[in-house]
């Protein structure tokens, strides 16, 4: 299986965790070392799958739909890049669509370290979407 096609079953694999809050499904995808760069960022397996459930539970969660959109994954020697799309939606606030590439460095067929960029627009509708609405995702 190619480092491309194993990114994929992780990430087909993430969407169900996403869904039964199931974790422990995806350990197996990251190194015991794995890294998730970031503020902060996180060092080793847990705290990776902890860093990813925890931005999912501040945000995704709180909304009432999110519609995703990957590109086919791409190999350039041990990193996969795979752009992505999403949009989310929640009632009697504006919709939200962000963008952005992430990348993942395997090690054999395990992820040693991921990472996320927003593309730069995206970064920005993100700050303003949050400043206006933000305070309709707590509690």
């Amino acid at each position: 299986m190619s480092i491309a096609d194993r990114y994929q079953a992780y990430a087909d694999e993430f969407e169900k965790s996403f869904v039964d809050d199931d974790w422990s499904r995806i350990g197996p995808y990251f190194t015991p070392g794995a890294v998730y760069e970031g503020e902060p960022a996180a060092q080793g397996r847990a705290a990776v799958l902890a860093k990813l459930k925890a931005g999912l539970d501040r945000f995704d969660r709180r909304m009432d739909r999110r519609t995703l959109h990957f590109e086919k994954p791409s190999a350039d020697g041990n990193t996969v890049s795979v752009r992505w799309k999403a949009t989310y939606t929640k009632a009697g606030l504006p919709d939200l669509t962000i963008s952005g590439k992430e990348f993942a460095t395997f090690e054999g067929n395990q992820i040693a370290r991921l990472r996320d960029e927003f593309d730069p627009e995206a970064q920005a509708a993100m700050g303003e979407w949050m400043a206006k609405h933000g305070s309709a995702l707590q509690g």
